[in-house]
């Protein structure tokens, strides 16, 4: 039994929707799929999730996924890491995008951060207006910290804006705001993003009017 609490059984625990198939799960936690499979076997064989076809059913009311929800809730309160938190939006199984710092972060490849240390790391994403309270589900069911204001919180947590349709792009996999609706934000800060602009122009050939570049 312990053997199964590991990263792969927790993130599909947190992102497995009764209905589901073992490829969507994959997709979810960017894993493949004969691991999620081998996983869900396991989960299966305990009881833990039974399948149907090609769809998996959840059984909550398990000791053992009651015991796992718990240290799930306590890891990602007290040790939540950088990589996990960037994958925790997509376990949701909701529509959004990452937006603002984090739009520049991606399309410059991790290239470009600022405004964020190890003491205080906010993460931007938007989302639909119509999905705010699914969105405050799950984040306080997993004990995930946020705020639908730009206030500065501590260690790793989100800072979530609401839109009424959301566009996106895909960069390395991740759905981010459009190239060019970020290269208009980042302008809009251009005192702390001018070398990120750079950054862009160059590496996607976009000949954006800088204001200096250095030599």
């Amino acid at each position: 039994m312990l053997a199964l609490i590991n990263p792969y059984v927790a993130k599909i625990v947190i992102s497995a929707k009764d209905g589901d198939s073992i490829r969507q799960i994959s997709k979810k936690i960017n894993g493949s799929y004969g691991w999620t499979y081998r996983w869900i076997l396991e989960l299966e064989q305990i009881g833990v999730i039974k399948r149907k076809k090609q769809e998996i059913c959840m059984d909550r009311s398990s000791k053992f996924y009651k015991e796992i929800t718990r240290l799930i809730k306590a890891s990602l309160r007290d040790n939540l890491s950088l990589s996990d938190a960037y994958l925790l939006p997509n376990l949701a199984s909701l529509e959004y995008i990452f937006t603002e710092t984090d739009a520049v972060f991606i399309w410059t490849k991790g290239g470009y951060n600022i405004g964020r240390s190890k003491d205080s790391y906010p993460i931007f994403i938007e989302v639909l207006e119509s999905d705010q309270n699914l969105w405050e589900e799950f984040f306080s069911k997993w004990n995930i910290r946020y705020t639908f204001k730009n206030e500065r919180k501590k260690e790793i947590y989100f800072v979530i804006s609401l839109s009424k349709s959301i566009e996106k792009e895909y960069c390395e996999g991740n759905p981010v705001l459009p190239l060019a609706k970020t290269v208009e934000w980042a302008k809009r800060y251009s005192f702390n993003f001018q070398p990120a602009l750079e950054m862009l122009d160059e590496m996607y050939d976009l000949n954006i009017e800088l204001n200096y570049a250095e030599t």
